[in-house]
């Protein structure tokens, strides 16, 4: 069974469990008569029953996310906390302030509400703490895809330097290496105002490979052939020492 269906399986028997529990609680309030106030009685009942609805929706939310990550959130474990400190605090007014204490049914309306608001207002709260800290991890893993590609490329104009058939294919791999050991050692995570910067760096980096490529096609190659990969090279590296002190300022 694929995971889509032992999750709408799952969902299913969620489903049933709780319409069994919301018509257990419903009879059992109107069978045994809890509270002698009428307004009390149908205040407890409905937050007995909303409790009971929370716990049903974050449920069947935790079976949607749970296999979206490699293990449990903390996020979700402690909305999970948050759900059960809920319905306990539920449970307690019920028995304190209706059937013990008998509080005035305005009063204890306007506890169960605020208890209830309270709980809503702080799983948004953890809500939004997620979605901000997620929307952060893709910004950085997006921002580190273009340092990722730039070295990624200048490891394949190293590699392609190595099939030179000349004597000076060393020297030429040598370069295009000290300028990917200076990739390798700048910060990975970068920031959308180093948009232009970086394709810069990109343009560079397309004209190095033009070049490597077309030393290899030549059957001698120029006589300043090493000056003008130095200069690429050195060009790209400032380039890159540019972009390094822009991200350290934005830091």
């Amino acid at each position: 069974m694929s995971r889509m269906n032992k999750q709408r399986s799952y969902t299913g028997l969620i489903t049933v469990i709780y319409i069994a529990v919301l018509a257990v609680t419903v009879f059992s309030f109107f069978m045994l008569g809890f509270s002698e106030s009428l307004m009390r009685f149908v205040v407890t009942l409905l937050a007995v029953c909303i409790a009971e609805t929370v716990v049903y929706g974050y449920s069947v939310f935790w079976l949607r996310t749970a296999p979206d990550v490699s293990r449990t959130s903390p996020l979700l474990l402690s909305g999970a906390w948050i759900v059960g400190l809920y319905v306990a605090v539920v449970i307690a007014s019920a028995v304190l302030l209706d059937w013990l204490l008998e509080l005035s049914p305005l009063w204890y309306a306007g506890v169960q509400l605020i208890v209830l608001v309270a709980a809503v207002a702080v799983l948004e709260a953890i809500g939004l703490y997620g979605r901000n800290a997620a929307s952060q991890e893709q910004r950085d893993a997006s921002a580190s895809r273009n340092l990722r590609r730039h070295r990624q490329e200048l490891h394949e104009i190293r590699e392609l330097a190595g099939t030179w058939k000349h004597p000076e294919s060393i020297r030429l791999t040598e370069l295009v290496g000290t300028l990917e050991e200076v990739f390798q050692y700048s910060d990975p995570i970068s920031s959308p105002e180093l948009s232009a910067t970086e394709d810069v760096i990109s343009q560079q980096i397309s004209l190095l490979h033009d070049h490597v490529a077309l030393l290899l096609v030549l059957k001698e190659p120029p006589a300043d052939w090493d000056a003008e990969t130095q200069e690429l090279t050195d060009s790209i590296a400032s380039t890159l020492q540019r972009r390094n002190r822009e991200l350290a300022a934005l830091k």
